[in-house]
């Protein structure tokens, strides 16, 4: 179960990086490549338990931007999200929500409960033009039951397995700084 929802997690850096990270929509063109880019995420804060889900303090990954129209587009191998950019053409802003049934695979058996994670992000590019070195940005990632779900079972104490959450609904907060670490492929 652990598993599960780690792979889940994994795809995120929410943009990808802490674990399954936005989404798998189509880059809409057109869009300008910014390059490849070598993240270390800091925890911020973090209400579903130490190590919940399998999260550390600190977090490397590398994902792939591109720009549009009024558009950022992260790439973290898994898919593409495209998020807002302002009208500074350095501010950003992502989201998305996955659903994951807990009770599928290797989860625990017992009644229905599915999990929504929320995913955004809020940042800044450091440059406004195509030659962007480097950006900062903080993400959250916010885990609720969703309508109708008992998924007691899953917070600390509540069974012989070992919990996943210290509580529920809860979230996790890291802080992104990034480097280019490859030019755009043309």
């Amino acid at each position: 179960m652990r598993m599960l929802l780690l792979a889940v997690l994994s795809a995120l850096p929410v943009l990808s990086g802490c674990v399954e990270a936005f989404g798998d929509r189509a880059v809409e063109e057109p869009a300008t490549a910014l390059g490849a880019f070598h993240v270390v995420g800091t925890q911020r804060s973090n209400t579903c338990g130490e190590g919940a889900l399998g999260t550390a303090r600190l977090w490397e990954f590398d994902v792939e931007l591109a720009r549009g129209e009024g558009a950022l587009y992260w790439d973290n191998g898994a898919g593409v999200v495209a998020g807002v950019l302002d009208e500074d053409q350095v501010s950003f802003s992502m989201e998305a929500v996955v659903v994951v049934d807990m009770r599928a695979g290797d989860g625990p058996p017992g009644p229905p409960c599915s999990i929504a994670r929320r995913d955004r992000a809020r940042g800044e590019l450091g440059a406004a033009g195509d030659d962007v070195t480097r950006f900062e940005a903080t993400l959250f990632y916010e885990f609720a039951p969703t309508a109708g779900s008992r998924c007691d079972d899953l917070v600390a104490g509540e069974l012989s397995f070992a919990p996943m959450f210290a509580a529920l609904p809860c979230g996790i907060a890291y802080d992104l700084e990034a480097k280019r670490s490859a030019l755009p492929s043309d």
